[in-house]
């Protein structure tokens, strides 16, 4: 029962549709917009998100009469979210259009050690070699290259797990 309940609660469906879609959203803000206006995108798509996930998991726990507590995942997302505007600022040039992407692929790293997922560790590896395939490349600017290729990574991987759950219930 408690492996039942423990495997319920490790759903990481949603966040990853989310964050997927909206990182996918932000190529084109990035290629149209400077620093400044991809920032900005963050910080309104960021927070919004970090809301329709946390209503979702409210809502779920709810729904299911069982929590557990979220505050690592909060913690580790809002670490995240400096994280990608901290480091971005400590660099420049073509470096600086990529460097977010580490600080995603590093967090979703966390996010598989606290949910004990082979699949979000292979997510966080595989966002963060994409920012080290950008910089080899030829593009001038690849900050909008790795915002789609990443954003769709994390969206399939969503959309994967979830009709993996549907399917194993």
């Amino acid at each position: 029962m408690a492996r039942r309940t423990q495997s319920l609660l490790r759903s990481f469906w949603f966040p990853l549709v989310v964050f997927g879609t909206l990182t996918l959203l932000s190529a084109p803000v990035a290629a149209l917009g400077g620093g400044t206006v991809i920032a900005f995108y963050w910080a309104v798509a960021g927070t919004t998100g970090g809301a329709l996930v946390g209503w979702y998991y409210h809502a779920r726990e709810e729904r299911l009469g069982v929590s557990r507590s979220g505050l690592p995942f909060i913690v580790t997302g809002s670490l995240l979210f400096v994280a990608a505007f901290v480091l971005p600022a400590t660099t420049s040039g073509r470096l600086q259009e990529v460097i977010s992407a580490f600080a995603v692929g590093g967090a979703y790293l966390i996010f598989a050690w606290l949910d004990r997922s082979v699949v979000l560790a292979a997510l966080g590896m595989a966002v963060a070699v994409v920012p080290a395939v950008a910089l080899a490349s030829s593009l001038e600017h690849p900050g909008p290259v790795v915002a789609a290729t990443t954003g769709l990574a994390i969206l399939v991987t969503g959309l994967a797990v979830r009709r993996t759950e549907q399917h194993g219930r």
